[in-house]
């Protein structure tokens, strides 16, 4: 076997692994956005917990080396750039909520292309299905640091809370927990927008998120182990049969 099929086929295997591995990694990155306060030196963990999805999706997805490389030097200044936040300045400042925001929209892009090379190489199988699924909390964290990035370049609240035990100061928990509410259409009213752009986000993200699961996921779902042709008949409008005519009868 030629050296460079041997190669491909080691790059494959090294690629094997599931999207769940992101996944983790994403679900973490909301928990420790909610859970860490806004005072703590540890929320640079947030961006840390980006930079380890980024690389794994990276690998993931099999990325060619040079893309492999931006990741990790991006992942890297941006460790180090939250780091020296917490340290002389605060994480949830305008730099570090645009640091968060460039980590999501990274680490979905490498997740997409990878879903588009699965699917045009072997089909729609369970791995495209999760990094769909992982794309779906990517963009509930994307929005949620949105809402925080609004915050901090706006004069005015941008949530109000409904009463005086919620947090409503523009903190990345309350944030976040907004995000989610919105985007699986809970709708619990404890915090709501009060600003125009707040509120545009909130229906991008309620109308987006819905679509998203009905559209992208459900047809992934239904072309799921039929091979390389079957997302293309998932999609393809069904036939109906001609009437019979007279001499049919």
């Amino acid at each position: 076997m030629p050296v460079a099929t041997r190669f491909h086929l080691a790059r494959r295997a090294e690629a094997s692994h599931s999207y769940g591995f992101v996944m983790i990694f994403v679900v973490a990155t909301i928990i420790l956005a909610v859970a860490i306060p806004e005072t703590s030196p540890w929320r640079a963990s947030i961006v840390v917990c980006q930079a380890f999805s980024a690389v794994i999706a990276c690998w993931t997805s099999d990325a060619p080396r040079r893309i492999f490389r931006l990741v990790l030097i991006f992942s890297v200044l941006g460790v180090l750039g939250a780091i020296g936040l917490g340290v002389f300045s605060n994480t949830d400042s305008t730099a570090g909520r645009t640091m968060n925001v460039l980590g999501v929209i990274i680490v979905a892009a490498v997740i997409i292309r990878g879903i588009a090379l699965d699917i045009r190489a072997e089909g729609v199988r369970g791995r495209a299905v999760a990094g769909a699924l992982t794309i779906y909390l990517l963009f509930g964290t994307f929005c949620g640091f949105i809402y925080g990035l609004e915050e901090s370049l706006s004069a005015n609240p941008v949530l109000h809370a409904s009463n005086s035990t919620l947090n409503d100061d523009g903190s990345t928990s309350a944030n976040m927990y907004f995000s989610f509410v919105t985007l699986t259409t809970v709708g619990y009213g404890d915090l709501t927008p009060v600003s125009g752009t707040a509120r545009a986000t909130a229906i991008f993200e309620a109308l987006v998120g819905q679509l998203y699961l009905v559209g992208i996921v459900a047809t992934l779902g239904g072309a799921l182990g039929r091979g390389k042709g079957g997302l293309t008949k998932e999609l393809a409008p069904e036939t109906v049969g001609a009437p019979p005519t007279s001499s049919d009868s």
